[in-house]
């Protein structure tokens, strides 16, 4: 801690074995899927039992590298009275299908982020589950992260005070992934753009307006774009995500009390930073040491999720069905103020 007139809460971390050990499908044997049985195997106490995947040996070969079950197809994965929720990384176009077919198996569903391209499936995935008591949430994982509780402990206290201005940058050389460049597979604004839309929800809420340009893929996606978003406040949000060229990505606030930097990089277990308004003002800062690194934070959210499930939740108080309706309006908005392709 450096020397400020600040001094940042510690995160409230939900100590993994003090939730309910719910036994975990995987619906889909996606990269990111590694990920995420990987931290959750190494930081929680959630049991993964079984993959499922359509295609050919793909199910199995994921299930010997984790120690798991596998299946050729979902509706075996889906039957299985041994299976709590089930975590859904398919394609975002895909995600309605995918998540329906498990909540009305009786299933909680984590689904990965975007939880859909449409907000009107989205809302549909998440009235199907409250109308069966199960659990549904978004895969937002960032803000299950320690620096997340940090924020929202700060909020809670009025540290910031006003907030009038943010800006925050989510930029990755990300031109030779193939999946962000096909049409409905990943898209980059809704895959990388959700995070700062996000990022600035969680401080200013939902905007009034938007004004955004891009820079297009000859194939109609969007590569890079630029977004003003204002508020019925009077605030604005700066948002940059480019699928192009890389630089650190790190969220901004600016309130009447202090401004605050989280990052780099902002999206990951990371960095808060707080100072006074004054010019040159030293921050107080908090680092992340908790040795959960990268993609490894994809287990907070798998912990997470069994505790809201304890509580016989059927939402995240983290990110409510609202807000995940909300931000895949604004990403929508975005895509078509600049005349891109989704779809």
């Amino acid at each position: 801690m450096t020397n400020s007139a600040f001094t940042l809460p510690e995160p409230q971390i939900i100590d993994p074995a003090s939730v309910s050990s719910l036994r975990w499908g995987i619906m889909g044997a996606a990269g990111i899927a590694e990920y995420f049985v990987s931290g959750v195997q190494k930081h929680t106490k959630q049991q993964i039992v079984a993959v499922a995947s359509r295609t050919p040996g793909k199910a199995e070969d994921f299930a010997k590298k984790f120690g798991i079950e596998s299946h050729d197809n979902y509706e075996d994965l889906l039957a299985r009275d041994d299976i709590d929720v089930i975590y859904i990384p398919t394609l975002p176009t895909q995600h309605r299908d995918h998540a329906l077919q498990a909540i009305a198996a009786g299933k909680h569903v984590l689904v990965e982020k975007p939880v859909a391209l449409d907000p009107k499936e989205a809302a549909e995935i998440f009235a199907a589950a409250k109308a069966k008591g199960v659990l549904a949430m978004e895969a937002m994982w960032t803000r299950y992260l320690p620096q997340y509780s940090i924020i929202r402990q700060l909020l809670a206290n009025d540290a910031l005070g006003e907030i009038d201005l943010l800006e925050v940058s989510m930029c990755q050389a990300n031109l030779e992934i193939p999946r962000l460049w096909k049409k409905g597979h990943g898209d980059p604004f809704f895959d990388m753009g959700i995070y700062p839309v996000s990022f600035a929800q969680t401080f200013l809420g939902n905007p009034t307006s938007i004004t955004a340009q891009g820079v297009l893929h000859p194939n109609g996606i969007e590569e890079e774009v630029s977004v003003q978003l204002k508020y019925a406040s009077g605030a604005r949000a700066y948002i940059l995500m480019s699928a192009r060229g890389a630089v650190p990505g790190v969220g901004s606030v600016g309130g009447s009390k202090a401004k605050l930097m989280v990052g780099p990089e902002f999206f990951i277990p990371t960095t808060v930073s707080i100072a006074n308004v004054d010019f040159n003002a030293p921050f107080t800062a908090w680092k992340d040491e908790t040795g959960i690194v990268a993609h490894e934070g994809l287990s907070y959210q798998a912990t997470a999720l069994a505790s809201f499930v304890d509580q016989g939740l059927l939402e995240s108080p983290y990110e409510s069905h609202a807000d995940s309706i909300a931000n895949l309006e604004v990403c929508a908005e975005i895509i078509r103020l600049i005349g891109a392709q989704i779809l």
